[in-house]
C-alpha cells in the first residue's frame, strides 16, 4: 500500500509498504541527502521488486526522505541543515528537524531493521560498501554474517556511530542497521543501483522479511572488511590549503600511513600541499570535486580487519 506522512505544513513524505505485519518490520530509506540519487532510484527499484516478492513481515520503503534537498539537488535542504545529523529530530524545530522527527517516530522506532541508502554525492568517490553495526545481530546471526550475504565488495564494521544519523537513532534503540555507499562524482551507474537493490533484498532475506529470491545475486568471491571510525563523512584527512585537488590514489585502494594520496595546486600551478594518509588502511572516501578549501575532508581511511576478512 502507499502512504503519506505529514512532516510539516505543506510537506509530506510518501512511502510504500509491503506485507501484513506478520513478521519483522524493516524500513528502507533513500534520499536523505539531495545529491545522492543512487539511494532514491534504488529504493524505487526495491519497491518494484517487492511488488512481486512474497513478504513475510512488513517492509516500508521511503525513497525520498528529504524532499527539500532533493528539489534543490543539494546535500542539505533546509538552509545548511544536514538531515543526517539531526535524528531523532524535533517536532517543534526547523524543517529538517521535523523531517527527522517524523521519520524517527513513524519509521525507525517501530522497525526491527533499518537500511539507509546513501552515496558519495557530487564531491566524493566511494567504493561500493555496506556499513553496519558491528555489535548487532540479524536473524539470530552476527550482522557481519548478514553483510557478507550482500553483493558489496567492501564491508565497514562500526563499533559505534556518532549521534544524529538515522542509523545512530536505530543503534541507540538497540536495533540492527546497515547503510550502503558507492559511486559519487555527480554521475549515476546502473551497476550501483542494481547493487543497492540486490543488497537490500539479501538483508531482507536474512531478517526473514521476504522469501528467498533468485535475482539478488551472490556475494563476491572476496570481501574486504574494514573497521575504525564511525563513517562520519565530515571527518577524516583534512585539506590545509586552498586550490585544486589532484588525487594519486583511488577509492578502495589500500594505503600506508604517511603515503601521498594527492596534492593541492594553487592558481599558479604550484603544489601548495601534499596530502598524506593519516593511517594505514583502505580509502573509503576520496575527494572528487576539484576545488577545495582548508578544513574540507580530503579522504577517509579505515583499517582493514584481517581477522574478519
Amino acid at each position: 500500500m502507499s502512504g503519506r506522512l505529514r512532516a510539516a505544513p505543506g510537506l509530506d513524505l510518501d512511502f510504500v509498504r509491503f506485507g501484513d505485519g506478520g513478521g519483522p518490520a524493516v524500513t528502507v530509506l533513500g534520499g536523505v541527502h539531495g545529491d545522492e540519487m543512487e539511494g532514491v532510484l534504488a529504493a524505487y527499484r526495491v519497491a518494484d521488486l517487492l511488488a512481486s516478492t512474497p513478504v513475510r513481515g512488513t517492509v516500508t520503503v521511503l525513497p525520498r526522505a528529504n524532499p527539500p534537498a532533493l528539489a534543490a539537488g543539494t546535500r542539505h535542504g533546509d538552509g545548511d541543515a544536514n538531515l543526517a545529523r539531526l535524528f531523532p529530530g524535533d517536532p517543534g524545530g526547523g524543517l529538517s528537524e521535523r523531517i527527522a522527527h517524523t521519520i524517527a517516530t513513524a519509521l525507525i522506532d517501530p522497525c526491527d531493521l533499518l537500511i539507509d541508502l546513501h552515496s558519495a554525492g557530487r564531491r566524493y568517490r566511494m567504493p561500493p560498501m555496506c556499513g553496519f553495526g558491528a555489535g548487532r545481530t540479524l536473524g539470530g546471526r552476527p550482522l557481519l554474517d548478514a553483510a557478507r550475504a550482500t553483493p558489496f565488495p567492501y564491508l565497514w564494521a562500526h563499533a559505534s556511530v556518532a549521534p544524529g544519523r538515522s542509523v545512530s537513532h536505530a543503534d541507540a534503540l538497540g536495533k540492527p542497521w546497515a547503510y550502503f555507499e558507492s559511486g559519487g562524482g555527480g554521475a549515476l551507474r546502473e551497476a550501483d543501483i542494481d547493487l543497492y537493490a540486490q543488497g537490500v533484498l539479501r538483508l531482507l532475506e536474512v531478517a526473514g522479511a521476504v522469501e528467498p529470491v533468485s535475482f539478488a545475486g551472490p556475494p563476491p568471491a572476496r570481501q574486504v572488511v574494514v573497521t575504525g571510525g564511525d563513517g562520519n563523512t565530515d571527518t577524516g584527512v583534512l585539506f590545509g590549503a586552498a586550490g585544486v585537488f589532484v588525487s594519486s590514489v583511488a577509492a578502495g585502494d589500500t594505503v600506508a600511513a604517511g603515503q601521498t594520496i594527492g596534492a593541492v595546486y594553487d592558481d599558479g600551478g604550484h603544489r601548495a600541499e601534499v596530502v598524506r594518509a593519516d593511517a594505514s588502511g583502505v580509502v573509503m572516501m576520496l575527494r572528487h570535486e576539484l576545488g577545495v578549501t582548508p578544513g574540507e575532508v580530503a579522504a577517509i581511511i579505515a583499517g582493514e580487519d584481517g581477522r574478519a576478512a
